[in-house]
């Protein structure tokens, strides 16, 4: 069946940080590995996979320009600025502050960067410093800053209270695509979000704050030079990571982990991706928590995300291109042990080589379990630490999407199909297998044009095999 492109809004692919207690390494508990690695910790990783596609395209905060121009004339202030009561379209103005900020970090000139930003704030106005600082830091290709255009409706929900009071109504929120290109890692460039809120100050638009709410579209105020202290860089060939600039003495620890998870996903996956990431793994937990704001009790189950990101912020464009996926890391998840390091990053490192051919109709299971089939390829498992880490899992369908994350053992359920799948028909019939979903919808119609059989009999084998696994 082929499938038509959907719209969708962006979606999380995640994974728990690893459980494992003192008694699980030792204490008589068997291990899954020859001769003492761990089988897959019941994960709680999150791919932040935007499913491509987006939600709407409109104009630009039509209804608070209005109100707010109406507003203006009700107080006695007599006609309102023009750029209060636009209608259709940001003023000129506020296209040339866009620009400004851009030549400004190329030029590494604060002034200029500072000379757009309304001074009355004073925490603002250091948040502001510090972005500054942060972005400067980062090797940018290219950088830009584009309105994008939105309704007025959806953006005049961003407006952080008493904004519309301190700026008598001539206030509104621009959305921002922040277009860049990092240097050695992204082939394409990528667009990321930002609300900026915008003040009429004494004859002149400035940069008043940012927008919040819990519908931000993904990724704003996820950024790296979102972060709230000072930041450092560190890279290798292949890899660009950012730390808290407290941190700079584990970077190259890092970039050691980094470059052997690519290693062993290219001996996977060889092509077909960038085969290079950034890392965002800053002590910061706005830039991570961002990514949970309707799910904030799950955020300590997580100890990394991948993100796709694509050529347009998916909630803002029709089928946006796929650009690359970035890597962040819970900030709680950077004293784990160096196994556990190691493993989510190939795990991540996985997600970002296959982010190309992920669609909106790649099963969970698949995802997260191939992911896992590439962390664990090299591993040697024992029956015991099988049935320790299913279980009493019953085996029985394919997990469900909607319900994958809400039990952790199915990343271990997961990675058995894969490796199934894998050993039974092929590790080229495993990938064939994943990228099936850019074509076709269901696992059905998947399973009988790759591997020959329907899902019932597929899942058949995957039973059988868990089995197996559990027997020994």
């Amino acid at each position: 069946m082929t499938i038509p492109q959907p719209i969708a809004a962006p979606i999380p692919q995640q994974r728990p940080p690893d459980e494992r207690t003192p008694s699980v390494y030792g204490g008589g508990v068997p291990s899954p590995w020859y001769p003492a690695l761990q089988l897959p910790p019941t994960p709680a990783r999150s791919i932040l996979w935007p499913l491509l596609t987006a939600l709407l395209v409109t104009a630009m905060l039509v209804t608070l320009a209005g109100a707010g121009a109406a507003a203006w004339m009700l107080r006695g202030h007599g006609n309102a600025p023009d750029a209060v009561a636009w209608v259709g379209g940001a003023p000129a103005a506020v296209d040339k502050v866009l620009a400004r900020r851009a030549e400004a970090v190329q030029r590494k000139d604060v002034g200029e960067w500072m000379g757009d930003v309304d001074p009355s704030d004073a925490v603002f106005v250091q948040r502001q410093r510090q972005e500054f600082e942060n972005l400067t830091k980062l090797p940018f290709a290219e950088i830009g800053f584009e309105r994008a255009e939105q309704s007025a409706g959806k953006m005049a929900a961003f407006l952080p209270p008493g904004l519309f009071e301190r700026y008598h109504a001539a206030v509104t929120v621009v959305p921002v695509v922040v277009r860049h290109r990092i240097e050695g890692v992204d082939s394409k460039p990528v667009a990321t979000p930002w609300l900026a809120v915008f003040g009429f100050v004494k004859g002149r638009w400035l940069i008043a704050g940012d927008g919040g709410g819990k519908e931000l579209p993904t990724g704003e105020a996820g950024q790296p030079w979102d972060a709230s202290g000072a930041i450092t860089v560190v890279r290798s060939q292949r890899v660009v990571a950012v730390l808290s600039a407290g941190a700079a003495d584990k970077g190259q620890g890092l970039l050691d982990l980094a470059e052997t998870a690519l290693q062993q996903v290219a001996a996977v996956r060889p092509g077909g991706w960038d085969g290079k990431v950034l890392i965002t793994a800053v002590a910061d937990r706005q830039i991570f928590d961002t990514y949970f704001a309707e799910s904030q009790d799950r955020v300590a189950q997580v100890a990394a995300i991948a993100v796709p990101y694509y050529s347009a912020v998916a909630e803002w464009a029709n089928r946006p291109a796929y650009a690359t996926t970035r890597i962040v890391f819970n900030p709680s998840e950077l004293t784990a042990e160096r196994a556990e390091l190691q493993h989510d990053l190939t795990h991540e490192f996985t997600h970002a080589a296959m982010g190309p051919v992920t669609g909106p109709y790649t099963p969970r299971w698949v995802v997260e379990g191939f992911a896992e089939y590439v962390a664990y390829k090299d591993g040697r498992f024992n029956s015991a630490g099988i049935r320790q880490a299913l279980g009493d899992l019953a085996v029985t369908t394919f997990p469900d999407d909607k319900q994958f994350y809400e039990e952790s053992r199915n990343y271990v359920s997961g990675w058995l199909a894969c490796r199934m799948i894998a050993e039974k028909y092929g590790p080229d019939k495993l990938i064939a297998f994943y990228e099936g979903f850019q074509r076709m919808s269901e696992v059905e119609s998947v399973s009988r044009a790759v591997l020959g059989v329907g899902r019932a009999q597929l899942e058949q084998q995957w039973r059988d095999y868990v089995e197996q696994q559990r027997r020994g």
